[in-house]
Formats: C-alpha cells, sequence, structure tokens
C-alpha cells in the first residue's frame, strides 16, 4: 500500500479538482577556469528486454511522437538514421499541429496496423493528442484509460517485441492558447508554487500572495489546469501498472518545466513511491526533462539492437553538477545526467568511451575549447552539452569553440532549450557514433551521412537561429502586423522569405569555413550544402532547418 502521507499531499495539492474532474468530465470530443572530471560508481545498467536482433537484419523503430516540432519528430529520425536503422512515424496528418490535437481515434488502429522491431509511445500523444493537449482538461479520462489500455492488445500481437512509452508530469505553467489565457501564464505558474508550499510545506507566511493570485486567475483555467494534472496523474499511475503486467517494457515519466517546489513535487513523489514499492526500479525512471525523451528511447533501442553498453567520462566546464539546479528542473543536474544515461542503458566511468563534455555557468570559454581541442587531439570522441543558456547555445562557448576546434569532428553537439532537452540530444549523438562501429559499406556511409546533416542541424538551429537570427525575424514580424505567436498560414511565405534571406547566407558561410571539402575518417565532405528552411508551427520558438550534404569515400577499407 502506497505512503499514506504522499497520497494526503497529492490530494491537497490538487484539491477537490479529482473529484470534480472525475464528476464532471466533459464529453469526448470528436475526435569554472579549471576543468572538473567527474566520474560516478552509479550501478552498471543491464539491458535485458527480449532479444538482440542480428545487426545485418533490417531493423525498424516505430515512433509515436510526443508532437509534431522537429525536437520531438526529425531528431529522433536522425539518430535512429545515424546509427543505421530506420524509424517510421504516423503521417503528418495523423499527428498533432501546434494547438490542433492529434487524431487520438485513430492512434491504436496505426500502433496495430503497423510492423516493427520497438515499438516507443509518447503516452501524451496516445492518449490527449499531444503535449500542448495534454495541459488541457478537454480529453475525459475514461477516454485516455481507453487509448492507454489499447497498448494491451499492442503487446498481444508483438509478443517479445519491446514497448518502451514515456510520458510527462505536468509543467507548472499553462498552455496559452488565446490571448485570454497568455495573460495567466506567470501567475498560474507562482500560484502552483505557492500552492505547494502553503498547502503542503506549511509555509503559511505566503499564504496573502496565494489569496491574491487566485483571486486574479479565472477560475475556469485554474479548474481546467488542476482537472488536466488529476487526469494525467491518474494515466501515469496506470502506464506504471502496465510496467508491472509486462505490457510496457520500459517507461520514462519525464518532469515538465518545473522548479524545486510546486504541484508536480507530490504527484512525482505519489509515483515515485509506488515504483519503488512494486520493485520497478530497473524499468521505470522519472527525471526532469520532455522533448528528448524520443531521442532517449531510440537510443535506448540502439543499444539493444546492437549489444552496446556505452560508457561516458563527464567534463564541467564551470559549475560541477551535483552543486547545480538547471532552471526548469527539480534535481541538481549531476543527477539527471545519470538517470539519462542510465535510461539509454549506459553508465558513468572514469574510462568512458565518450567524453560528455557540459558547459556550465562559472566557466572560461576559451580555456574550455581549448581543453575540447585537447581531447580531440587525443583521439577521444567529444560530445558537446552546452546548458549555460535556457533556449540556445552559449555565445561565448561556441565562439570559441569555433576558432580552436575542428568542429567537424566533433561527435555531437546540442545547446537547445532546457538543460534536459539539451543533455538528451547530445547523449543520442554519442550513442548513434557507437553503433556506427557496427557498420560497413553503403550503411554505414548512409549512417555517416545522417550524422553530420544533424549534427549540422544542431549547430545551426542552437546558435545561428536561436543566437542570432530569431529576435531579427520576430522584430520583422512585428513591423509587418504579424502576430508572432499565431503566423496567419497565408503569410507564411512572407515570413520564411525572410527567414531564409537572414539565415541561409550565415549558414553557407559557417559551412564553408568548417565543413566544406573537410575530409573526417574515410569520408570527404561535399563542397556546399542544401538548407531546407521553413517554419514549423506558427510560430518562432522552433523552426525547421534540415541540411542536406554529400559524402565521397577518400579511403576503401
Amino acid at each position: 500500500m502506497l505512503k499514506k502521507t504522499l497520497l494526503v499531499v497529492l490530494l491537497l495539492a490538487l484539491g477537490t479538482q479529482v473529484g470534480m474532474y472525475f464528476a464532471g468530465a466533459p464529453e469526448a470530443p470528436e475526435v569554472a577556469e579549471s576543468i572538473q572530471e567527474v566520474a560516478s560508481t552509479e550501478g552498471d545498467v543491464e539491458v535485458g528486454e527480449g532479444v538482440v536482433i542480428d545487426v545485418e537484419d533490417s531493423t525498424t523503430i516505430l515512433l509515436l511522437p510526443l508532437d509534431s516540432r522537429p525536437a520531438n519528430t526529425y531528431s529522433p529520425e536522425m539518430v535512429a538514421k545515424a546509427s543505421g536503422l530506420d524509424l517510421v512515424m504516423p503521417d503528418s496528418e495523423m499527428l498533432d499541429y501546434y494547438r490542433k490535437p492529434g487524431d487520438i481515434e485513430k492512434y491504436p488502429a496505426w500502433l496495430l496496423e503497423s510492423e516493427a522491431d520497438y515499438y516507443i509511445v509518447s503516452i501524451s500523444q496516445l492518449c490527449y493528442g499531444g503535449l500542448v493537449a495534454s495541459r488541457t482538461g478537454d480529453v475525459p479520462l475514461e477516454i485516455a484509460k481507453a487509448n492507454l489500455e489499447s497498448l494491451r492488445t499492442l503487446k498481444e500481437k508483438i509478443g517479445d517485441k519491446p514497448i518502451y512509452a514515456f510520458d510527462t508530469i505536468q509543467r507548472l505553467a499553462i498552455t496559452t492558447s488565446d490571448a485570454r489565457s497568455s495573460q495567466y501564464y506567470s501567475a498560474t505558474h507562482e500560484w502552483a508554487i505557492l500552492k505547494d508550499e502553503v498547502e503542503n510545506l506549511g509555509q503559511t507566511d505566503k499564504q496573502a500572495k496565494l489569496d491574491q493570485l487566485e483571486s486574479f486567475i479565472p477560475e475556469d483555467i485554474r479548474n481546467d489546469y488542476l482537472a488536466a494534472r488529476a487526469r494525467n496523474h491518474v494515466i501515469n499511475s496506470l502506464a506504471i501498472d502496465l510496467v508491472q503486467e509486462g505490457v510496457i517494457d520500459y517507461l520514462i515519466l519525464a518532469q515538465d518545466d518545473a522548479s524545486l517546489t510546486g504541484l508536480h513535487r507530490a504527484e512525482r513523489e505519489v509515483l515515485k513511491a509506488k515504483v519503488d514499492e512494486l520493485g520497478l526500479e530497473d524499468k521505470v525512471m522519472i527525471f526532469p526533462g520532455a522533448d528528448e525523451v524520443g531521442v532517449i528511447l531510440v537510443s535506448r533501442a540502439v543499444t539493444h539492437h546492437y549489444g552496446l553498453e556505452p560508457t561516458f567520462k563527464v567534463f564541467y566546464s564551470g559549475i560541477e553538477g551535483s552543486r547545480w539546479v538547471a532552471p526548469f528542473e527539480d534535481v541538481n543536474f549531476a543527477a539527471n545526467i545519470a538517470r539519462h544515461l542510465e535510461a539509454v542503458g549506459a553508465r558513468i566511468a572514469e574510462n568512458g568511451l565518450i567524453d560528455l563534455f557540459v558547459v556550465t555557468p562559472g566557466g572560461n570559454d576559451s580555456f574550455s575549447a581549448g581543453k575540447v581541442k585537447d581531447l580531440m587531439e587525443q583521439g577521444r570522441r567529444v560530445v558537446i552539452c552546452d546548458v549555460v543558456v535556457t533556449n540556445s547555445a552559449h555565445p561565448g562557448f561556441f565562439e570559441a569553440m569555433t576558432d580552436q576546434v575542428e568542429v567537424a569532428k566533433l561527435t555531437g553537439f546540442a545547446g537547445w532549450n532546457t538543460a534536459g532537452n539539451t543533455l538528451g540530444l547530445a547523449i543520442g549523438q554519442a550513442v548513434s557514433s557507437l553503433a556506427r562501429d557496427k557498420l560497413e559499406g553503403e550503411e554505414l556511409e548512409n549512417a555517416t551521412k545522417a550524422h553530420f546533416e544533424y549534427l549540422l542541424h544542431r549547430l545551426a538551429k542552437d546558435y545561428f537561429y536561436k543566437v542570432q537570427v530569431q529576435g531579427e525575424i520576430e522584430r520583422f514580424t512585428r513591423s509587418n502586423g504579424i502576430d508572432t505567436i499565431n503566423i496567419p498560414e497565408n503569410l507564411f511565405g512572407f515570413v520564411q522569405e525572410e527567414l531564409g534571406f537572414l539565415l541561409r547566407p550565415r549558414l553557407n558561410d559557417f559551412y564553408r569555413k568548417h565543413f566544406a571539402g573537410r575530409s573526417v575518417g574515410d569520408y570527404r565532405l561535399g563542397d556546399a550544402v542544401d538548407w531546407d528552411i521553413k517554419l514549423a508551427w506558427p510560430r518562432f520558438f522552433e523552426i525547421q532547418i534540415i541540411p542536406e550534404i554529400s559524402l565521397a569515400i577518400v579511403r576503401e577499407e
């Protein structure tokens, strides 16, 4: 039986909304200057679902993604390709698009009709129609439960083939679906923190501020927010049951944007207690993140398929991870690294195969870039995890890195969105580099091409777009009277033309300086690159940047 105290904490956090939701659910919709080296003695991870498939077989990973943004579709696809594996997803018409939910009525049948060797399923997409939809109470609990139960039928069909599933523990803030809700985004975030601190942690000195916020935020917004939290918590708990029953082989519950306190804390503790009581610690992982989890589970499939046991040596450019909690997260970053690595079937080791170079606050950028250069000149595989700045690469480090390092020889780079997101995207590139050691011939060439293209994508998006261009294109758009968070479809062409005008010359210049004609291993990179640059959703937070390059073999084995 779960600890009573934790259940009481959760009920206090959610208030009366649990009863309100289940009694009156809406009807279903129609559809530092020195570099610190850190090694850990965390336990080894056993990867044991199913049977390792012969690497000569054609292997397919099925992914029902968290949502349709490139972080959740293009990134997992490219990590799979760079590992020599295929990845299939639903057609774009079936998936969500910005504020329009995915077609949850079609997902169970699509899963049953699809043939794959690994099944990776976003519960948010399956049950609610995507990440944005999961933050509202629109889908009633019974519909969400029915779609979750469809995984049972899928498991009966596929037998020993693994199902890796993932969901989020809802973030603190609401989704800003319109101008009205946008007014209460920050207030709801603060209110959710104070509600936990006052009602669960006894910080009564904050009661007046909580009351003020409750008066400011409309009741219908608070009720919908709490209803979604209550429903999602039930679904997360039921997903743990499916792990116990053998339906789900591995489950990740990712804590979306949060803080050390807040309504999520009680939910997380109840879920963790259930996992511990059922003895499922090796099959259920809880960590801060969201948009990187598709890549993490693709990487888990990769390590399982090839029988890999990746080991990482961690370097910090500034503050050491055990002494730093990143923005929007609720555990120290060293712990988050260990959990992400465990989820892919990897671990930290003093003599790790891969150097995970974590760029944290407080480091000297030039010195750090020089350390990366030294490691690469020693023949080390180096992947950069840049978490200094939320939502972009750190300009100081990036510029020092491109001055000193042969960036085309990096094993990987990431500096996008939250620290957990960046971490997962970096780990995926590292794991795929080990997978390519198992390939040869055309398979190796195709996987290597995918590696370079995804590396270019990350460099282009995380620095050139997020640091240099995003502010420019937003100012241009506003100057033309266009809403920057809901761009009309008939103006996409106009906006995209300016976006390409601002971004493409910078990317071409960067490619010419750092990639064109360079030989890396057995391959020579082509002299030019073709950039497909488009809006992914009708806003600028994330765009689509897809590079296409050519490779030539410079040495035959």
